[in-house]
């Protein structure tokens, strides 16, 4: 669809969050109460900016600001989505498509950053992400197997690398030596 390009900054947005809130001394209820209510902030924010003047003349007119008028028109989207879905009817707004893609990238981009900074849980980023992107892959239009295998040697080259990540630790704990040039020798 058009303006599905606010995908990136989305993305962006959550990666920044998420590397600040690993390595911040915020419980996890926080961090994650929080980086929902900044995501959705975010993600209207980002959205706003696709929605033309012509759509929002009716808020204008009332006095209500630009920015705001913007964000009320995307609000009013997502409620006519729900107010179809409660009345079993069909909607196919563009809007609410991209406000679910951009909260579901926002996710898995967060909890993804999250689990491996903050705990070193790569599997917890990489299967959900893979999935998605798996799914994405099988009901495409046109093909994105390129993204795929991109993906599983990013993911690989991620777990090889944290896994040498904690040998290198309990090495270190365990006072043996080691080449510290080994990671590299590894990776390649």
């Amino acid at each position: 669809i058009e303006n599905l390009s606010v995908v990136m900054p989305v993305t962006l947005g959550a990666l920044a969050l998420g590397i600040f809130m690993s390595f911040s001394r915020f419980d996890g209820f926080f961090a994650l109460s929080h980086s929902m209510f900044t995501g959705l902030a975010w993600i209207l924010f980002v959205l706003a900016a696709t929605v033309t003047p012509e759509q929002i003349k009716p808020f204008v007119d009332n006095g209500i600001g630009d920015l705001q008028a913007r964000v009320y028109f995307i609000l009013l989207r997502l409620l006519d989505w729900v107010d179809a879905a409660l009345n079993n009817s069909a909607s196919s707004d563009n809007y609410v498509f991209m406000f679910e893609i951009c909260f579901l990238m926002w996710w898995l981009t967060y909890l993804g950053i999250w689990s491996i900074l903050r705990y070193g849980y790569t599997w917890r980023a990489v299967i959900p992400a893979g999935a998605v992107l798996m799914v994405n892959t099988f009901y495409a239009p046109r093909s994105t197997l390129g993204f795929l295998i991109a993906f599983a040697l990013i993911a690989l080259l991620l777990l090889v690398r944290t896994n040498l990540a904690e040998h290198q630790l309990r090495w270190r704990v365990q006072r043996l030596y080691f080449n510290q040039d080994l990671v590299f020798d590894f990776l390649r």
